[in-house]
């Protein structure tokens, strides 16, 4: 088996896979096969019997990467690689906390707080302690939190470190969180990262006890960790120093949420005796775009250097286009899709759009959707932040943790059921008051003062519904048991009596949570398909873990979520100087090398096609003047590309609605004009996007609705909760439905 699971590999990968005795750096190019790497060589280190499987922890940074790690894992040693820890930071963490929390004074059901749940928390904190929510914002003191977190930052010396009065009343509420979070039973994201820390302090034993197990610990994109992260794998290694991390420093693009770059670039510091190995040779884009990609980020200072090359061809060169405004650089997206479809019979997934803020995707789905082009946002509202689905969440919360006062706040008297503010108050201060939680109040309500009998009525009819779930939780799998809670307590209700769109959208959030579920609980072993397994799955999901590859949709994201993916064809949208680069990177030499890092990750991103956009005048939103155009100049990043590996197009003389044609020459550092002309005329039958293989409905066809009657279906677009198709039924109502569960019958004109 070792020559077939070597023979695949290059010679600098080769070395990276079979040096395992001492700390290795490996420094990994886009697309140079780091994935490869990584699972061969604990493959490699399976077959040589240097270590069992459940000795080994490798750390990825989204669940979706681990995933694919353990597969090609188990598919290269040909069995299932049980007990192996794979997983993100923030999922190995949590796992082992759910083991040792009694050691911090938790129970192993806490419950993992969002920032919504963070949010809410410091407002509940401001009421108690009568600090004006108007003046210090509950999201912005969570941010200041959440910063001081990554950098390892206490209450204590956060206070002591307060220079004026904004942050002292900070430190307060930061101080009082804590306590909160200890009381609920709950850590935050953050805390994920530094409790173990804390732990590994306290307690040298468990510290030991995890060193002993894991004999080999494996880093993906070392360049992204920050503090927290950084000296929780020192420590996990420092006993045996078998630590192989693999980077990109020129990917380091996390900087505003705590990832320290220079982390990668001292390894070399931190363990003089080190190997480090390059991989160079990229397997994903044409040389052209490498050539051009390595001019540009060679202008960056922070870098350890590397060459990428490919044994591709060379390929076309990259596009460079203005446009006047941005609905014209959304018109040319357009165009290039049609172009590229056309010209090379691709099909829309291969298709990625970027841009540097997710406000920029408005004029892009525009454009798209008037052109009949499906496509699917990565990074917009997420699932799991609707406000129905996380109500549901929070019923599931508290029959799991009942000491979750955020949960339990939310739902108290949601569906309402006449526990009003007040009470609720009340409930809150008697809690505070005898040092007990918000539910072990509820369930002695009689004896706060100033709740009255008819709302203690209600409280106790609450409490005892809730207590009735809580012992039959453990009878009933995780599906049966939410599919209850939402019956029971009439979740549904109040959205299937209103004829909104919105509401039948909510009405299938909920259903499809239910499908979530119920998808896990198939998909898992018994003893691991439990709800509070679940419901820590989701708090750890990020955008791209949601994001379905195989669906034939263009792709609209932002450059950070497309970290890691590859595509036949991207397209980067807003080229300009103050949003790409970001005008508050340009006074700041490690900000701007940041952005021109994130161009970077932007261009490799493509295997064929890159084409590079900009607009002469952009509509921006200031606050004080909204709706606002301002003239752009090109992105100083475009400038950085040599003129041999780009053809550049200025169009932004026309309007809108005009031909393209044009070019602008940097060369002369001006705008050169070219006669219009219109270079593409799109066949009819591609117009119409092909959902025969998800649907089963096309645009154009006749369907009748129970309700709306006879309708036409004028758009289909893939969204979170399934196919969303636009209809016109009799009377020129236009309606939203979700196709999984519309009950539309088929019919003709």
């Amino acid at each position: 088996m070792t020559s077939k699971l070597l023979s695949e590999l290059n010679e600098a990968q080769l070395n990276a896979v079979k040096y395992t005795e001492g700390p290795l750096l490996v420094l990994a190019g886009a697309g140079s096969g780091k994935t490869r790497v990584l699972t061969n060589k604990i493959g490699y280190i399976l077959e040589q019997n240097m270590a069992r499987p459940y000795e080994i922890l490798a750390v990825t940074f989204t669940n979706k990467a681990a995933r694919e790690m353990k597969n090609r894992v188990e598919n290269l040693i040909g069995m299932p690689a049980d007990g192996m820890w794979i997983g993100t930071f923030h999922s190995i963490c949590a796992r082992i906390l759910r083991i040792e929390a009694e050691h911090l004074g938790y129970d192993s059901n806490f419950t993992i707080y969002d920032v919504d749940d963070q949010t809410r928390l410091i407002q509940q904190l401001q009421n108690g302690l009568q600090i004006d929510t108007g003046k210090l914002k509950p999201r912005q003191i969570q941010y200041m939190i959440s910063d001081s977190k990554n950098k390892m930052i206490t209450p204590k010396k956060f206070e002591d470190l307060a220079v004026d009065f904004k942050q002292r009343k900070v430190a307060k509420i930061y101080a009082e969180y804590e306590k909160a979070l200890k009381r609920n039973n709950a850590f935050d994201f953050d805390d994920l990262l530094i409790k173990p820390l804390d732990l590994f302090t306290k307690k040298k034993e468990i510290l030991e006890k995890y060193q002993n197990r894991f004999r080999y610990v494996l880093v993906d994109e070392y360049q992204d960790t920050n503090k927290a992260q950084y000296y929780l794998i020192r420590q996990l290694s420092k006993s045996h120093r078998r630590i192989c991390v693999v980077g990109d420093e020129d990917q380091s693009i996390y900087r505003w949420r705590g990832a320290d770059i220079e982390n990668i670039l001292s390894f070399e510091k931190d363990y003089p005796d080190c190997e480090v190995v390059r991989l160079e040779q990229n397997y994903r884009s044409t040389q052209n775009i490498l050539d051009a990609a390595n001019a540009v980020v060679a202008n960056n200072e922070k870098r350890l250097g590397k060459n990428l090359w490919s044994q591709k061809e060379s390929g076309s060169k990259i596009s460079v286009v203005g446009s006047v405004d941005e609905s014209a650089e959304a018109a040319q997206v357009v165009e290039v899709i049609n172009q590229e479809m056309y010209d090379n019979k691709l099909s829309y997934k291969d298709f990625a759009v970027l841009y540097r803020t997710n406000a920029q995707s408005r004029a892009l789905e525009e454009k798209l959707r008037r052109a009949q082009i499906p496509y699917h946002i990565v990074g917009g509202t997420k699932f799991f932040d609707r406000k129905e689905v996380k109500d549901a969440l929070a019923y599931l919360r508290v029959l799991i943790n009942p000491k979750d006062t955020v949960a339990l706040r939310r739902i108290i008297n949601y569906p309402t059921r006449g526990i009003g503010n007040v009470t609720q108050q009340k409930l809150e201060g008697f809690a505070f008051q005898n040092n007990i939680t918000y539910y072990q109040a509820m369930l002695v309500a009689e004896e706060v003062p100033g709740v009255g009998d008819a709302a203690r009525k209600k409280i106790d009819a609450f409490a005892a519904s809730l207590e009735t779930l809580k012992i039959k939780a453990d009878d009933v799998n995780a599906f049966e048991l939410a599919t209850e809670v939402i019956n029971q307590f009439g979740l549904k209700r109040e959205y299937s009596l209103s004829n909104l769109p919105d509401d039948e959208a909510r009405l299938e959030n909920l259903n499809e949570l239910l499908n979530s579920i119920a998808y896990f609980v198939e998909n898992r072993d018994a003893e691991d398909a439990t709800l509070a397994k679940y419901l820590e799955e989701v708090a750890l999901l990020t955008d791209i873990d949601r994001w379905d590859d195989n669906y034939s949709a263009v792709t609209l994201m932002t450059l950070h979520s497309a970290k890691g993916l590859e595509f036949p064809v991207v397209v980067v949208c807003g080229l300009e100087d103050g949003l790409f680069p970001l005008s508050r990177s340009l006074d700041n030499p490690e900000d701007l090398e940041e952005e021109r890092r994130l161009f970077y990750v932007g261009m490799t991103r493509a295997e064929d096609s890159l084409y590079l956009l900009w607009a002469r005048q952009r509509r921006r939103f200031t606050g004080k003047e909204s709706g606002m155009s301002f003239r752009s100049n090109v992105s100083r990043f475009l400038l950085e590309i040599p003129l041999q590996y780009k053809n550049e197009e200025d169009n932004s003389s026309y309007s809108s609605g005009s031909g393209y044609g044009g070019s602008y020459n940097s060369n002369y550092g001006g705008y050169q004009r070219k006669s219009r002309q219109q270079k593409f005329k799109r066949p009819e039958s591609s117009y119409v996007p092909d959902f025969s293989g998800d649907s089963g409905y096309n645009i154009g066809d006749w369907v009748i609705h129970e309700q709306f009657g006879k309708g036409q279906i004028l758009g289909i677009e893939k969204s979170s909760t399934g196919t969303k198709l636009t209809v016109i039924f009799a009377g020129k109502a236009l309606k939203k439905l979700i196709a999984e569960y519309a009950n539309l019958q088929l019919v003709n004109s």
